[in-house]
C-alpha cells in the first residue's frame, strides 16, 4: 500500500489547478475580479479537506509500530516471520495503514479486540504484499461474529458459515475461525484471506487485470481463471471439495494455499502456482520457513 495513493495525488493536483484556473477564466468572462479572488480564497479550504486523508495516512504509516503487535504477529504469521527486516516493516506499515482506512467492528457495531483487528489486518497485508499500488478493496470495512460460525439469518453460534464475502457490503468473518486461520500453520486453511480473496477476484474482473497465464498474449483475469478452473485435476487436487464449486470458490480456496502452504501448491500444481504468483506479485514459496516463535 502506498502512504498516499498515486490515484489520490494525481486528483488533488489536478483540482487544487482547475479552482484558481476557473476563477481566472470567470474574471475574464464576465470582468469581475472577485470571482478570481473567490477561486483563491477556496483553495485552502479544498486543500484543507483534499488533504485530510493522505496526512491521516501518513502518521499512521509513521507511527510506531507496538511491540506487543510484533510480538503477537511472529507467533502467528508464518509469512510475517519469514520476512527480512524490510520487508516486515513494509508489513507493519501496510498494517497501520490498513487499521487506520479500514472499519473493522463486531455485530451490532461491537468493538473487536486488537488481536482480532490486528489478524484482519494481517491477512490484507499479506495478501498485498506483492502489490503495493494495490488498496484493500473493503469499502464496507469488516463485521467480526463471535464464535466458530453463523448462519445465513447472521445469527452467530449457529450454521456453519466462516465468513462471507457480500458485493453490497462489508466482509464478514467469524472471530473463532478467523483465530483458528493463523493457529494452524501451512494447513492451507485461513477464513480472511478467503474471503478477501473474493474481493480482489471481483476488482480485478471490474478493473480489466490482463494476466500473462504462460500465454504469448496476456489475457483477462476472468479468462485466466476460468481456464485454470477448467482444466484442474479436482480428484488428485491439494484444494478442499469446495474449491470445485465454481471457478470463485476455486480461486479464493487456491489462495489460502498459495500463503498457508505455497510448497505443496507449487509442488502439485505449478501452472495454477504460477498464475497466483503472477496475480499476487509475488512468490511465498522463496520465503524461509522459520520455526515458530
Amino acid at each position: 500500500m502506498r502512504v498516499v495513493p498515486g490515484f489520490d495525488l494525481f486528483f488533488i493536483v489536478l483540482h487544487a489547478l482547475l479552482i484558481p484556473l476557473v476563477g481566472l477564466v470567470a474574471w475574464l468572462v464576465t470582468g469581475l475580479p472577485a470571482l478570481f479572488a473567490l477561486a483563491l480564497a477556496l483553495l485552502p479550504a479544498y486543500l484543507l479537506l483534499a488533504l485530510h486523508r493522505p496526512l491521516r495516512r501518513r502518521r499512521a504509516a509513521g507511527a510506531p509500530f507496538p511491540g506487543e503487535w510484533r510480538e503477537f504477529l511472529l507467533t502467528r504469521s508464518p509469512f510475517y516471520r519469514g520476512l527480512d527486516e524490510s520487508g516486515r516493516m513494509r508489513f507493519e506499515r501496510d498494517v497501520r495503514l490498513f487499521l487506520a482506512e479500514t472499519r473493522i467492528a463486531g455485530s451490532g457495531g461491537a468493538p473487536v479486540s486488537w488481536p482480532t483487528a490486528l489478524l484482519v489486518a494481517a491477512g490484507a497485508a499479506t495478501m498485498l504484499h506483492g502489490r503495493p499500488d494495490w488498496e484493500p478493496p473493503l469499502h464496507d470495512g469488516v463485521t467480526v461474529y463471535p464464535g466458530f460460525a453463523f448462519d445465513r439469518s447472521y445469527r452467530p453460534g449457529r450454521g456453519r458459515i466462516a465468513g462471507q464475502a457480500p458485493a453490497g457490503g462489508p466482509l464478514l468473518v467469524a472471530e473463532k475461525s478467523l483465530l483458528e486461520g493463523f493457529a494452524g500453520e501451512r494447513d492451507g486453511i485461513n477464513v480472511m484471506i478467503h474471503e478477501l480473496a473474493h474481493y480482489f477476484d471481483l476488482e480485478a474482473r471490474k478493473g480489466g487485470l490482463r494476466v500473462a497465464a504462460d500465454r504469448a498474449r496476456p489475457v483477462s483475469w476472468g479468462a485466466a481463471i476460468e481456464g485454470a478452473y477448467e482444466r484442474h485435476d479436482f480428484s488428485r487436487s491439494p484444494l478442499p471439495a469446495y474449491a470445485s464449486r465454481n471457478e470463485a470458490e476455486f480461486f479464493a480456496c487456491a489462495s489460502e494455499m498459495f500463503f498457508e502452504n505455497p510448497r505443496r501448491l507449487s509442488a502439485a500444481c505449478p501452472r495454477l502456482y504460477s498464475l497466483l504468483s503472477e496475480f499476487y506479485g509475488q512468490d511465498p514459496e522463496l520465503l524461509p520457513l522459520p520455526p515458530p516463535s
